[in-house]
């Protein structure tokens, strides 16, 4: 078997950039990979982030709404005593009710997102809460019913 001389066991420069050419071509595949998946998870955060204040605020409207039904319970449970005190939205204890609903939900003024209290013959209440956050669309609503018995 014969030698070969040392310049022909060399790469021609033609492979060499071949070869340079595909590296750099594989680490921007693996760049552009690298960002979709950052930022298919940047957005699922974004959504969770979301979703976490949605559940806090159905959580402070339900305590709200229970707040009121044990104001309720705490005084005149007759049909009179029930209406006197939360059928008008003018009342000290509606007010004061309707201020800490004003302070922890977002979006309930005198004007918008009023909370909605029914009270009917049967002494059976129901307490409508909504409440919108700041950059959602649609508000968002939370029903509650309860019969008051003696």
């Amino acid at each position: 078997m014969t030698a070969r001389p040392f310049k022909d066991r060399r790469p021609d420069h033609h492979s060499l950039r071949h070869a340079r050419g595909s590296t750099l071509l594989e680490g921007l595949l693996a760049i552009v990979l690298f960002s979709i998946g950052l930022l298919a998870m940047l957005r699922l955060l974004t959504v969770s982030t979301i979703d976490i204040g949605n559940a806090q605020y159905r959580s402070e409207a339900s305590l709200l709404a229970s707040d009121l039904i044990s104001r309720i319970w705490t005084g005149d449970r007759s049909y009179k005593g029930i209406n006197d005190r939360f059928g008008n939205t003018q009342t000290e204890d509606y007010q004061d009710w309707l201020v800490s609903v004003q302070q922890r939900l977002p979006g309930v003024t005198a004007s918008s997102h009023v909370p909605e209290i029914v009270i009917g013959s049967d002494r059976s209440v129901t307490v409508t809460l909504s409440w919108q956050a700041y950059g959602d669309k649609d508000a968002h609503r939370l029903i509650f019913q309860t019969l008051i018995t003696d």
